[in-house]
């Protein structure tokens, strides 16, 4: 068996809320998530372009930064960047075989995720990794990346999601997500919502924590009006670490934010004279954030769509559907994914099915419309950039 294949043998283990089987494979492996500083970053929507944008900074200010983020779009190294590159295939290989000898000495199978989060504390600690940004997987007083001292707990818009583990009202979700505040850890927060500050502002009392709420924007490559604040949020950050990080500093930012790269987020390609536009937007929260950037693109619009059926699908469609002109459903992920032909009777009469992603793709650009969206599911964005990076235009 391959290191691959004995981590792929573990993606069927599902979600087990805990941290007592990754603190015990920790000990086990000499607790290399304390190796070097880190910092956390939880949240509904924008952790990952956040993560990304505060992780350019610490590379543009010369420190060697390890950056762990999900889902993957294409390639599942994409999860582990080492100053700005994915992790090579040896040295993950190399962690995989680490953490495969420390979970048979320590008697413990991790989850598919908490392997995952492993391999990444396993690899910054071997590349030496000055400082290390986490993307926290759900939630996150019970996620597997919960388990640092970070220095700062950065928290990205929160809204409903994943609502059968997290709680079903908003502050039940907060403090879920608000559970990656610990004691030495600057707060900093995009929030606006009174019940959601409330809950954070509580947690970091708690520990004698500061908070910054930022209110402000900041200019970005990424697209849509919503990046402006997560920009700005990875930048108040890099701010408000300067001492304990000094060689961040303003021209650092500007370089850091300038080379910002995060695909699969309102991503524009052109392909046979059309503009693709690639977006996970996988929630309510999500749709209403793309929403007025959506509103701006050329008619007639084309949206091929897809969705993990455990998400809030009515919400999304009845949110999503009515700003385009035509709607192709399809099947990312079977057999989560809702089915095609469940969302034609969701949708209406200008929806069509076509279940196979890569047909759905191919129907689209046949089609008349010069503007298309790809949206609904990570695992759709991640389909479609496989399938237009082969033919897009430069």
């Amino acid at each position: 068996m391959t290191p691959l294949d004995w981590l792929a043998s573990l993606e069927g283990s599902g979600i087990r809320p805990g941290l007592d089987r990754m603190r015990a494979l920790l000990r086990a492996l000499g607790r290399p998530q304390h190796a070097c500083p880190s910092i956390i970053v939880a949240g509904t929507n924008g952790k990952g372009s956040t993560s990304a944008t505060l992780a350019s900074i610490l590379r543009a200010a010369g420190y060697r930064t390890g950056l762990y983020t999900s889902p993957h779009l294409v390639e599942l190294r994409e999860r582990w960047t080492i100053d700005g590159a994915m992790i090579e295939p040896a040295a993950l290989d190399e962690a995989i075989d680490v953490l495969q000898a420390a979970a048979e000495r320590a008697g413990i199978t991790p989850t598919y995720f908490e392997a995952l989060t492993l391999l990444a504390f396993i690899a910054f600690a071997r590349a030496k990794c000055e400082v290390v940004v986490l993307e926290v997987g759900m939630g996150g007083r019970l996620d597997a990346t919960n388990v640092v001292r970070p220095l700062a707990a950065l928290i990205t818009p929160i809204g409903f999601d994943h609502m059968e583990y997290l709680g079903n009202t908003i502050r039940k979700i907060a403090a879920e997500k608000a559970g990656v505040i610990h004691r030495g850890a600057i707060v900093l927060t995009t929030n606006d919502d009174p019940e959601v500050l409330d809950v954070i502002e509580r947690r970091a009392r708690k520990f004698g924590s500061p908070v910054v709420h930022v209110t402000t924007t900041h200019d970005t490559p990424l697209a849509g009006e919503f990046q402006r604040r997560n920009a700005a949020l990875a930048v108040a950050a890099a701010r408000a670490l300067v001492k304990q990080l000094p060689r961040i500093d303003e021209d650092a930012i500007d370089r850091g934010v300038a080379a910002t790269r995060w695909r699969g987020r309102l991503e524009r390609l052109r392909v046979h004279d059309k503009d693709i536009w690639i977006d996970g937007g996988h929630n309510a929260h999500a749709v209403a954030a793309i929403q007025p950037f959506l509103e701006r693109i050329p008619r007639p619009r084309l949206l091929v769509f897809g969705i993990m059926s455990d998400k809030d699908v009515h919400d999304v469609v009845a949110a999503l559907f009515p700003l385009f002109d035509r709607v192709i459903a399809t099947e990312p992920y079977p057999p989560r994914s809702m089915r095609a032909e469940a969302l034609v009777k969701l949708g209406g009469a200008n929806v069509t099915a076509i279940a196979e992603p890569e047909n759905a793709f191919a129907a689209a650009l046949e089609g008349p419309e010069a503007s298309v969206v790809v949206a609904g599911s990570l695992y759709l964005a991640g389909a479609a950039i496989a399938f237009f990076d082969k033919i897009a235009q430069p």
